[in-house]
């Protein structure tokens, strides 16, 4: 007996993305997290390699939702990431951009679903939410981090104070 798909090639191809966006996440999150601990910010490493085991849980809720449509998730191919990071600075700047181009991601992502299928649509209103809040979370931590200028304990403080996050 054959399941059929409950998702449309468009949404399925859309998820696909989202898929690969939230290990791409994933990735780059631990990449940041090595780079911060060889350069002795162990506060950023823990908080950077706790938000890549999220990331990785937003892929599972994906792969298990696709699978409730009758229907599987393909094993994405993910890109090397590339990032210099050179202090705390650089991390967050390039974590408020990619929650910002993920954010964007699965807006585009509702608008798509819809117009074609509001179980789909109503699936993703909860990954505009998570989106939606940590981008709100990275430009507060960038604003916190400013208020640091040059002094490096209070840098250093910062970086305790990131990692009990």
């Amino acid at each position: 007996m054959l399941v059929k798909s409950l998702l449309s090639a468009s949404l399925k191809k859309g998820l696909q993305e989202a898929l690969e966006m939230e290990l791409y996440q994933s990735n780059l999150w631990k990449h940041i997290a090595n780079n911060l601990q060889r350069l002795g910010f162990f506060g950023g490493q823990k908080y950077f390699l706790k938000e890549s085991a999220e990331e990785l849980t937003h892929y599972q809720i994906i792969v298990d939702f696709i699978n409730d449509m009758g229907d599987c998730a393909d094993m994405p191919k993910i890109d090397a990431v590339t990032d210099s990071i050179t202090g705390i600075d650089d991390a967050l700047q390039v974590g408020y951009e990619m929650e910002l181009e993920v954010y964007n991601l699965y807006k585009k992502l509702y608008e798509k679903a819809e117009d074609e299928d509001c179980a789909v649509g109503q699936f993703l209103l909860q990954f505009i939410q998570i989106q939606r809040e940590a981008v709100g979370s990275y430009g507060d931590l960038i604003s916190r981090y400013n208020k640091c200028g040059k002094n490096e304990a209070a840098i250093l403080e910062f970086d305790e104070y990131l990692g009990e996050q």
